[in-house]
């Protein structure tokens, strides 16, 4: 199970259609993502087959899998075929949804050189594509460094488009006192400080950091609850809004038939009950903070915040993981206040080193930017109109899409 693969010539590289995926062997898949070089929790096995159940039911994934001579999966590359107007020929596009937050490929770390060498081969065939994008990625992580050190030879090249920085937590302070001290502003630790202060004169204050199946899937629960009853839930952004994106996060983060998943969930408990969320997933050394949710009703307590500051305290306590990754897709998150690194991040496009992958690097840049602009504008204008108007807006924004299929 466990030997190192030869030069990459000895791996079969295969493009497998959604229902390939499916039956991809679970123990081979479930090794593939705690051994990856770049840990990728949205490339597991329990959250790809969450969606292709639901919100990508219909979404044409594909993935490029190899395997060793042992017949044993190590790389795992998920893609959707597109055409990206006005660029006129066909890009893999790293499979990802609505609720993706990364975007780097499995590649097993025993042997991330072969896995990579075979890919850039493919892409010089032409098989699925002479083109491939990638979201969300960190560009100084093992799967890019390998990328780098191959492409050339190959008369292949890289391009690193829509940059940004997220927020990385690695416990460089080696207390979370020292990091309180070092990292957190002053005025920031004493506001925190002060809600806590003020939520125990409520009630009883705990923190709950929730692992074990049965647990995760009751905290799940209430965090879909909580969603739905703030803003998101108003504006029909929520889980719970539409009915297989509820399903898709219960099979995402709740597990699987009383074995343990890959989600934790941190609260912020007010007499017992949940009052602050966040869905975290973890495929190694690494907890990806995913989604987060208050209740409203204590909002003038600053309630996620408090339980972000109570996160980095249980980080420095349990030593259960290396880091943590913030997940998010754009810059300014308030999150980079509390943690003490962040990550260069973009969407890398590989390819032919010509013009080709100069124009789709123009392209892409281009929409990011006019969407970046639109974001604020077609917020406002959602704010007013909420949802008699919700659906129109879906309805056009997809038509119009960029990436559209």
């Amino acid at each position: 199970m466990n030997q190192i693969v030869q030069p990459h010539d000895r791996l079969s590289r295969r493009v497998l259609d959604a229902e390939a995926i499916k039956a991809l062997p679970v123990e081979d898949w479930d090794l593939l993502s705690r051994e990856a070089v770049t840990e990728n929790p949205a490339y597991s096995r329990q959250y790809v087959l969450a969606g292709l159940e639901t919100i990508d039911t219909g979404a044409r994934v594909r993935a490029v899998a190899m395997s060793d001579d042992n017949e044993r999966l190590v790389g795992f590359f998920p893609f959707r075929l597109r055409i990206l107007p006005p660029f006129p020929w066909p890009v893999a596009v790293g499979a990802q949804n609505i609720y993706q937050f990364a975007g780097a490929p499995l590649a097993s770390r025993k042997c991330t050189d072969a896995v990579v060498g075979a890919w850039l081969d493919g892409i010089k065939a032409g098989a699925p594509s002479r083109f491939w994008t990638f979201s969300n990625i960190d560009l100084n992580s093992g799967f890019i460094e390998s990328v780098r050190a191959q492409i050339g030879e190959r008369g292949l090249g890289l391009r690193a488009v829509a940059p940004y920085r997220r927020p990385s937590l690695t416990g460089r302070a080696g207390s979370s006192e020292a990091h309180s001290a070092k990292v957190i502003k002053k005025s920031r630790v004493k506001d925190i400080e002060r809600n806590l202060r003020r939520l125990r004169n409520i009630g009883s204050v705990g923190f709950e950091r929730a692992c074990e199946p049965e647990q995760v899937k009751q905290r799940i629960e209430q965090f879909l609850a909580i969603e739905q009853s703030g803003w998101k839930g108003e504006n029909g952004t929520a889980f719970l809004s539409r009915e297989r994106d509820a399903t898709f996060a219960r099979l995402a983060f709740g597990g699987e038939d009383g074995a343990k998943g890959l989600a934790v969930v941190d609260s912020l408990l007010l007499d017992g009950n949940p009052i602050a969320m966040s869905v975290n997933m973890s495929s190694g050394s690494t907890l990806f903070t995913l989604k987060c949710a208050y209740d409203e009703n204590y909002r003038k307590f600053s309630p996620g915040l408090v339980l972000e500051y109570l996160v980095v305290e249980e980080f420095f306590k349990s030593g259960t993981f290396a880091d943590m990754d913030a997940s998010t897709t754009m810059d300014g998150h308030v999150i980079q206040e509390l943690w003490d690194s962040n990550k260069p991040m973009a969407c890398v496009i590989v390819g032919p080193d010509d013009f080709q992958l100069d124009l789709l690097a123009k392209g892409w840049n281009a929409f990011h930017n006019t969407k970046r602009r639109l974001r604020r504008p077609l917020k406002k204008l959602l704010r007013v109109f909420r949802k008699p108007f919700f659906l129109t807006y879906v309805a056009i924004a997809w038509s119009v899409s960029w990436s559209m299929e």
